[in-house]
Formats: structure tokens, sequence, C-alpha cells
């Protein structure tokens, strides 16, 4: 049996178990931040913390579990150790904080903000000030930054944004690496699968985008399915994601091949109200799984049987897909060089063109020609007449097909 739901009198806005230990760290609206230990089917709270000002948005921990990170309304970027405010930085970002992930250790973290700011802190320079703190700042988003992930093999990170795009930004040069499509809607998290090869965004419109390593442009497949937006995913393996969507359900969604292969904790079991699922988060041993959604209630569900789910892995050649997808990418690479290869070699012959109209002008308004540049001056115009009236049409055609040709130009350049 799992342990006990916790019933709360305020919204939960983020929940996350510790990556080590039996443990839960809850972020309110209120500002409180709250911190429960579970064992069989008994849940307790451990710790009752309030020294934010406004709503906490976030909550994450240290590997080690030592440590809890806090995000909030507020604007602070705190720590909490041995049950106790370890450090703040006041005024963190120019924004409420939105998201916050570990990176490295137990002092290098990321936090995004509502104005797609994401900075990256050192928290071991915070005692002396908040610029010293700062390694690095991404200002690429236009929206909120809804969510962060790591690449540690590449050592890039990956942002999903408000504004409908996936942002991926090199760590060793300090500098964005990639910025996806627009896809106009929300891309509320991100996750990495299969080794790193796959990036995975959910979005506000109930479908996932399935990204290839190096692709960031578009994404190469979608995984179809969900009613509603999907506020919340989280990996739970190498081929498989858990999704918190608007309907009030829970998924495991199987990737490659793309389905939804089961519903965890179905809410319509005991209750008549549907409150779509907010956050998510999975224990260390993967044994348990927490949500929240605006019913304050936060639900703690056994999905330990989930790993003993048989694959139908005969039903899907990855290898033939992945092939399938390269080339699909070549293609793509290809269009685009083609079409820029077009394009300069269109704008070289347009200047040569104004270039040879510019010269008949200028020569046709001189008096004291040589015989050579009256030479030049008849070709120069002959050739003008003839792109203007290659079919010997009369005065009012050839204007009319002047005509036609600046409008097909100016219409061309739109």
């Amino acid at each position: 049996m799992e342990p006990a739901d916790i019933f709360l009198d305020d919204h939960v806005l983020d929940l996350c178990f510790s990556p080590c230990a039996n443990v839960l760290a809850l972020a309110q609206v209120t500002g409180e931040v709250r911190v429960y230990s579970y064992k069989d089917e008994v849940t307790t709270e451990q710790l009752h913390l309030t020294y934010h000002t406004d709503s906490c948005r976030a909550v994450a921990f240290s590997p080690d579990g030592n440590i809890i990170y806090t995000g909030s309304k507020d604007r602070s970027l705190d720590a909490v150790t041995d049950g106790k405010l370890a450090g703040r930085i006041l005024e963190a970002h120019p924004a409420p904080v939105f998201t916050i992930l570990h990176m490295e250790g137990g002092h290098i973290v990321a936090s995004g903000d509502d104005d797609g700011m994401i900075r990256i802190w050192d928290l071991r320079m915070a005692h002396q000030g908040r610029k010293h703190a700062i390694c690095m700042e991404f200002n690429e988003h236009e929206g909120t930054v809804l969510d962060l992930a790591l690449n540690t093999s590449e050592n890039m990170l990956l942002s999903g944004g408000g504004d409908g795009m996936l942002g991926v930004y090199d760590l060793r040069k300090k500098e964005l690496y990639a910025m996806s499509d627009n896809f106009e809607e929300d891309q509320t998290t991100v996750a990495l699968l299969k080794d790193d090869k796959k990036v995975l965004t959910s979005t506000s419109e109930g479908t996932i985008n399935i990204f290839s390593w190096d692709y960031f442009g578009d994404c190469n497949d979608r995984i179809v399915g969900h009613p509603g937006s999907i506020d919340c995913m989280i990996k739970y393996d190498e081929d498989t994601v858990i999704t918190g969507c608007e309907d009030g359900l829970i998924r495991a969604v199987s990737v490659l091949p793309n389905k939804i292969i089961a519903v965890l904790g179905d809410p319509l079991d005991a209750h008549d109200d549907v409150f779509h699922v907010q956050k998510i988060s999975l224990s260390h041993d993967k044994r348990l799984l927490v949500s929240c959604s605006l019913d304050d209630i936060v639900r703690i569900i056994d999905v330990a049987n989930l790993a003993e789910r048989v694959r139908d892995e005969e039903d899907f050649d990855e290898a033939a897909y992945e092939a399938q997808i390269q080339e699909r990418n070549y293609k793509k690479a290809g269009d685009k060089s083609k079409a820029k290869e077009e394009a300069k070699l269109g704008g070289d012959q347009q200047m040569e063109d104004e270039e040879g109209g510019d010269e008949s002008d200028a020569w046709a308004d001189s008096s004291d020609e040589s015989s050579s540049d009256a030479e030049d001056q008849k070709k120069g115009n002959a050739k003008k007449d003839k792109h203007l009236n290659p079919k010997k049409a009369t005065l009012q055609q050839s204007k009319k097909m002047l005509e036609d040709h600046k409008r097909k130009d100016f219409f061309g350049d739109l």
C-alpha cells in the first residue's frame, strides 16, 4: 500500500521527492515550504518553513538530498539545509522565479523566470553578492521559462518556454546553441530520453514533441492522445515518460513506439470534480508517484508494477525509424542549402541586371560619347528593349508587361 495522501488548506505549486531518501518537499501558493517523510502507509510532516514573502513556485533537491532549493514569486532563490534556511539571494531575478534545476555538486543551480531570463548560479560565491554568484545569463525566451533540463554528456542546458520554443545553450561557450521553431503553444516541460539522443517537450495543446539531438529546428515526431494540456512530464526510464494532463489523469507513455501504455491513479473513481494535474514527481526507488492539483490534495500513487509492463519491441524497428529520420533531416538540410544557393544566384543576377540598367541610363545622358561607347549604348538599349518587349508588343502592351513585371517582383519579395 502507498503512504497516505496529504490534505492541505492551500494549493501546492511544486513538489519533489528526495533523490535518495523517503522524503518529499512541497512548495505552496502561500510561500510555505513543507517537508514530509513517509514509511509504509504513514506520511509525517517533518518541516514547515515560512521564509518566502510570496508564493513558492519551485522546489528541488541536491543529489545527496541534503539541500532543498526553492524559488519564489518574491524573486528570491533560497537554500534550506539541516532543517533551516541556510542562504538566500534576494532579487535573484528581475521577474518572479518559476523553475529551478540542480546542475552540479551542491552549489551550481539554474533558474528561470516569468520574463524568459535564465541564470546559472555558483552558490559558493553568493556571500560576495548576487553579481558574483551569477555564472551565466541567457535572455532568449520571450515568455516564461517553464522548465529546464540538462544534457550532461554534451554539457548543454535546455529550456521550454511559454513563447512556444525550445532553447538549447552551450555551457562551455556560454552562448545559445539552438532555438526551435515557434510551435505557438507552451512547451511546458523538457525531458531527455534514449541516452540523450531524443529531446521531448510536452505542450499546452496535449501533444508531445520529439526532437532528435542536434536537429532542434522542428520536431521529428509527435505523440498524440492527451485530450488537454500536458502541464507536467517526467522521465521514468529511457523509453518511457509519465505525464500529468488537464483531464486529471496521469499516464505512462512509451516513446518509440509512441503510445499510451497505462493510466495511473484515475481520480474519476473517487471524485466527481476533476482538477488538472499540475506537477508530478517520482520517488528515488521508482515505487511511488506523487502529484498535485488545484484541489489542494497531494496524492501518492503506487507505481511499482509499472516496471513489469512488457514493451512490444517486436512491433517497432527503432533502427529503421532512426534511418528514416536521418534521411529526412539530411533532405531538409539539403533543401535549405539549395534554397540559399538559389537565392544567392538570384540576387547576383538581379544585381547584374540593375547594374546593366543603370549603366545604359548613364550613357544615354552623355553628350560626348566615343564610338565604342555608342556601340555599348546601342547594345545596352537593345538588351533593355528586348527585356521589356520580347515579343515586339505595342507600346500599351509593353507598359502593361512592365507593370506586371514590377508587380511580380514586388510580391515575390514579400
